[in-house]
């Protein structure tokens, strides 16, 4: 059975460098002393927002460093705690930053009510001043959302509720991460594999049928034992969302999802019904795959293995690496330059130990490096989930390196594109090289199980939120029999 390092014995090359944002422990227990002031700096422009541009602007850049400070400390210990979701040491920072936070856009909550009792006009007088230029599209944003903001009090309320609504996620995480047991299953040779949230799609992936059908059945059983605790956080979650809708006088949570980026429902709607227009041509890929891996009796457990063997199966991690740097070199050498320093500076963290958050993500904020995290397997698929994230980190780096905090951020309807032409450029780059019909084969064979999942299955999920958030508002249960 495969045997895990602890985190200790990873090489210091493939762990991520916190220490970029704070050298030391007392480091950060050093700026999280910071918040109070910082927060009295900002109140001390209550009752003045409106009285001039400079004003507003003064009040905008006292909050800016409130917030970049709070990002901070924040990303630290979220970053921590994600090594080892069973340290209760780095949650507890998480904890204390979190409820920090809360405390403060509770005290800050009168800033947009106030704003929003100036006549319109005022407001879009602000938005065109050339000295409040850099927080334009907040301004715009604030004043499309005037049906949806309440008064200061309430504000107040809801900023305090932030926290304890937010227990459920909170629950999840740590059973899914930290408490649940992962299970030990055997492959056709009788030999114990442990199928962990590193491993799965290894397991699925395996010419072993034996082996898939035991992963997929016991890592879902693991799931499984805990349903009603997981249906529990996910209701808690769906109520919350729900509840936010309501009193933001939404019409459904749906519709209040998508306002901040300015998405019509009908777009999302829409997407939802062509993809089930064309759902054929999804089953024909199943019949496909079916007929070429000759499965008559073709299961779940068979969804995910390669149409056409790799001819290199095994890509170490640093080949895999030397294959993205050369794959987006189209993109010029500004962009290979940084995407050198997400390695050379330690941005990533590779590799799957004990206690690690699972999946991959791109996270970070704004004055920091956008750090990667990756529960690394020495193979293609991993290699193409280091290319996706490099694209979310490349995006997130150039934008706060050329715009003002206030207008970086970029709205989930775009998040994917970086990150997919990533992997795009990757696929090309291997199609090239490739020296063998089988290599092409199986390259296209993952670039349609790529458009399998960034489509079909995102939309799947799209479809299920919707379906689960309409159910509670309609006063549905939501159970794990529903």
């Amino acid at each position: 059975m495969e045997t895990y390092k602890s985190r200790e014995e990873v090489p210091e090359k493939y762990k991520w460098n916190l220490s970029l944002l704070y050298a030391s422990p007392a480091a950060w227990e050093g700026d999280f002393l910071k918040i109070d002031e910082a927060a009295a700096s900002v109140a001390t422009f209550k009752g003045t927002l409106t009285q001039s541009s400079q004003n507003l602007k003064s009040a905008y850049d006292s909050q800016m460093t409130l917030d970049l400070l709070i990002e901070k400390l924040y990303s630290f210990a979220h970053h921590q705690s994600d090594q080892d979701t069973r340290d209760a040491g780095n949650l507890g920072l998480v904890d204390r930053i979190r409820s920090k936070a809360t405390e403060v856009m509770a005290q800050l909550s009168w800033m947009d009510p106030e704003l929003l009792d100036a006549p319109v006009e005022t407001l879009k007088g602000f938005q065109k001043d050339p000295i409040l230029q850099d927080y334009a599209r907040r301004i715009e944003l604030l004043i499309r959302s005037k049906a949806h903001q309440r008064n200061a009090e309430v504000e107040e309320v809801l900023s305090l509720a932030s926290e304890p609504l937010g227990v459920s996620y909170k629950a999840f995480s740590l059973l899914e991460n930290a408490d649940m047991k992962m299970p030990i299953v055997k492959n056709a040779k009788g030999e114990d594999v442990e199928v962990n949230h590193s491993t799965y799609i290894t397991c699925l992936e395996s010419s072993d049928r034996v082996l898939r059908k035991n992963a997929l059945i016991e890592y879902l059983n693991a799931f499984g034992q805990f349903k009603n605790t997981f249906a529990a956080t996910l209701d808690g979650h769906v109520r919350k969302q729900v509840f936010y809708a309501k009193v933001r006088k939404f019409n459904s949570a749906i519709e209040a999802s998508l306002f901040s980026d300015t998405i019509p429902l009908s777009v999302y709607e829409g997407l939802i019904s062509t993809v089930h227009r064309h759902l054929p041509l999804l089953h024909r890929l199943f019949k496909l795959r079916q007929k070429v891996l000759g499965i008559s009796d073709y299961s779940l457990w068979d969804n995910a293995i390669p149409m056409v063997k790799p001819a290199e199966s095994e890509v170490p991690y640093e080949k895999g690496r030397q294959w993205v740097e050369e794959a987006i070199q189209p993109m010029g050498p500004e962009y290979q330059k940084i995407l050198k320093s997400a390695f050379d500076d330690r941005w990533i963290d590779v590799y799957y130990t004990p206690g690690k958050r699972s999946g991959a993500y791109s996270g970070g904020m704004y004055l920091s490096k956008p750090y990667i995290l990756l529960n690394h397997k020495d193979n293609l698929s991993s290699t193409f989930t280091l290319a996706h994230e490099l694209g979310h980190s490349l995006h997130s780096y150039l934008s706060n390196t050329h715009q003002h905090y206030a207008r970086a951020g970029y709205p989930i309807f775009l998040a994917e594109v970086a990150s997919t032409t990533n992997e795009m450029l990757l696929h090309f780059y291997l199609m090239e090289r490739a020296d063998s019909k089988e290599m092409k084969l199986y390259l296209l064979d993952h670039l349609f199980t790529q458009f399998r999942s960034t489509l079909f299955r995102q939309v799947q999920f799209a479809e299920f939120e919707r379906d689960i958030h309409a159910m509670v508002e309609r006063g549905e249960p939501l159970t794990s029999q529903s």
